[in-house]
């Protein structure tokens, strides 16, 4: 099985492919936003430098949300497009899911903080269980000045783009905090790729016609 990934939630533009063997390849680019602009090309060349015909993907992953307004639309539309015309599953892949799966479980507690504009972060509180990470609070939209609160007062791993963006302070606030390298920390177009392929082993696959992203928050002009 080989499962294509989208990842436009961010300022990052991923694609990545995953199969049953585990990596094939994966893309990104940090260019702000303009992934409309980039996407179909970084298709194109991760499909062929992978060695393979845009027939023999499986399934499409996408990055789902919460994340850019705008971003998530362009893998949206991508992904679905995709999907209807190689007649292949969708699956929807929450964007901090795709960020925390990627890392192993070295503390009991994982944070994954995302950019909301507005000096706002969305932010998803995951534990450990057994082998894999559990979301164990809903996502949320988070001002900044509350960075920290209700968070557990344990050793913790700080994920995602407000990982670096906010630092100092997370370091101020949360006694606990780990941090990772942006390789593992940030999201790519692999992380959703192999996310979106064990759900899909699970039997998880979206409604192309009514999916839509997960938005935390109301669209405000810029995304």
């Amino acid at each position: 099985m080989k499962i294509l990934g989208i990842e436009t939630a961010t300022q990052i533009c991923g694609v990545g492919l995953a199969g049953d063997e585990g990596f094939l390849s994966d893309y990104r680019l940090c260019k702000g936003t303009i992934h409309a602009e980039h996407l179909p090309k970084a298709i194109e060349t991760i499909i062929k430098d992978a060695g393979i015909s845009v027939e023999d993907i499986d399934g499409i992953a996408v990055s789902i949300g919460p994340g850019s307004f705008t971003g998530l639309r362009i893998g949206l539309g991508m992904a679905k497009g995709l999907a209807m015309g190689l007649e292949k599953p969708l699956v929807a892949v929450p964007t901090m899911d795709g960020i925390v799966f990627q890392v192993p479980g070295c503390c009991e507690w994982a944070c994954v903080m995302l950019i909301a504009r507005k000096r706002e972060f969305y932010q998803g509180l995951y534990r450990w269980d057994k082998d894999s990470w559990e979301l164990e609070k809903p996502y949320r939209v988070v001002p900044e000045e509350k960075i920290g609160d209700e968070l557990p007062e344990d050793e913790i791993l700080v994920l995602g783009e407000g990982a670096a963006y906010w630092r100092e302070k997370i370091q101020k606030r949360i006694k606990g905090a780990h941090f990772l390298s942006p390789t593992l920390s940030l999201p790519s177009g692999y992380a959703v790729a192999e996310r979106g392929r064990r759900l899909l082993l699970e039997g998880q696959k979206a409604d192309i016609d009514t999916l839509v992203p997960l938005y935390l928050k109301k669209f405000q002009g810029i995304a």
